[in-house]
């Protein structure tokens, strides 16, 4: 059996999002609320994997912190400067509402380390595929703004790090999260030698995105210099397992194999779940065991296996757990005895069969706006 590395530090827990606290026009204040992007769902999601047996099956590898020249590879001295210096202050708010913790740059800064690290190790033949339990996520960062719950781009930083350092010829990164990536987009934006595929629910976040010509439609395929290159599918609420894995069928693993990726990293956020309380999208763990899967054997075809799966967003304790172990499963190739906490509940009976009938629109939206690029 190829061999996986799996890594995750206690100490990305610094990163701690806090609590909503909603002042009425009383005076009074209801009972805080953890913001849904809590330190709980990291947590439990290490507990669930050490407990699951699929330790045994995996390479444990030690988280290890950026260096300065490697954040530099996407983020501008600016930015990492405001970062350090909020949360050396104590923390605040940064952009679009991000809050940071004064742990938040000791989190940030391993997270994006462990994200090169692994790639590292991938790519030095220690293993053959890898899987970072990374807090703070990263897709939605850009060169100079955090955006959303991301602090520093993790996949941006791993792709960068191995064509500049490493001298790989082409990297492919599939982003799942419900949101869209629109901090990976805009790093790679002119980069015809990173293929930057997103699948995500449409008009959904951030905001002012939406329809075909908007960010993260299906008409943005990349800049003057890169077009086809980058590939929007924007989902309707709803489409489920099965929406999901036609859509790998149909145009992510098409496009990925003609563009004969080196190393295929994968953004992993698991908020198109079924009990997700930002999404909409009702995928179970079977559909992300499998989506992982299919890219698993795309990568065996094209890249030599190579593959490094990043943990992005998830805002459901109770479920996104279980959901990300079904990801580690499929990136290993194995199942444990782990099952799905709503095995027999009638919700998930239904989620597994819903197929929106919008899909094929939206599907065919992104293969005719990269005809000229892929053959779909």
């Amino acid at each position: 059996m190829a061999r996986t590395a799996y890594t995750y530090d206690p100490r990305f827990l610094l990163h701690d999002a806090g609590v909503d606290t909603i002042r009425l026009p009383t005076g009074q204040v209801l009972d805080p609320e953890p913001r849904s992007a809590s330190v709980r769902i990291t947590r439990r999601t290490a507990q669930l994997v050490a407990n699951s047996g699929l330790l045994n099956d995996l390479v444990q590898l030690p988280a290890r912190a950026a260096t300065s020249d490697e954040l530099r590879l996407v983020h501008t001295d600016r930015y990492v400067t405001r970062v350090r210096q909020l949360a050396a202050a104590g923390g605040g708010g940064l952009d679009g509402g991000l809050r940071i913790a004064h742990g938040t740059w000791d989190a940030a800064v391993l997270a994006a380390g462990t994200a090169v690290a692994l790639t590292d190790a991938v790519l030095d033949g220690i293993v053959e595929r890898a899987f970072g339990l990374l807090r703070p996520p990263g897709h939605h960062a850009s060169c100079d703004r955090s955006g959303g719950d991301s602090v520093f781009n993790n996949a941006a930083l791993a792709a960068v790090h191995a064509r500049r350092t490493r001298a790989l010829r082409r990297v492919a990164i599939v982003d799942w999260d419900v949101h869209h990536g629109a901090g990976t987009q805009q790093v790679f934006w002119d980069d015809p030698d990173v293929l930057f595929v997103c699948l995500h629910q449409d008009g959904w976040f951030p905001a002012g995105f939406g329809g075909a010509t908007q960010i993260g439609g299906a008409t943005q395929i990349g800049g003057p210099a890169a077009r086809g290159t980058t590939v929007n599918v924007a989902l309707p609420p709803g489409c489920g397992d099965r929406g999901y894995l036609r859509t790998v069928e149909r145009v992510v693993a098409p496009v990925v194999r003609q563009f004969g990726p080196d190393l295929l990293i994968i953004s992993a956020g698991q908020d198109a779940n079924l009990r997700d309380p930002r999404g909409r999208m009702l995928v179970t763990t079977h559909g992300f065991r499998d989506m992982t899967s299919s890219l698993r054997q795309v990568a065996a075809d094209v890249c030599e296996g190579r593959i490094v799966v990043l943990q992005e967003e998830a805002f459901s304790p109770e479920y996104a757990p279980f959901c990300t172990l079904a990801v580690l499963e499929g990136t290993v190739g194995v199942r444990t005895e782990v099952t799905d906490p709503f095995q027999g509940d009638s919700e998930l009976t239904q989620a597994r069969a819903e197929l929106r009938s919008t899909l094929d629109d939206a599907l065919q939206a992104t293969i005719d706006a990269l005809s000229d690029h892929w053959g779909l």
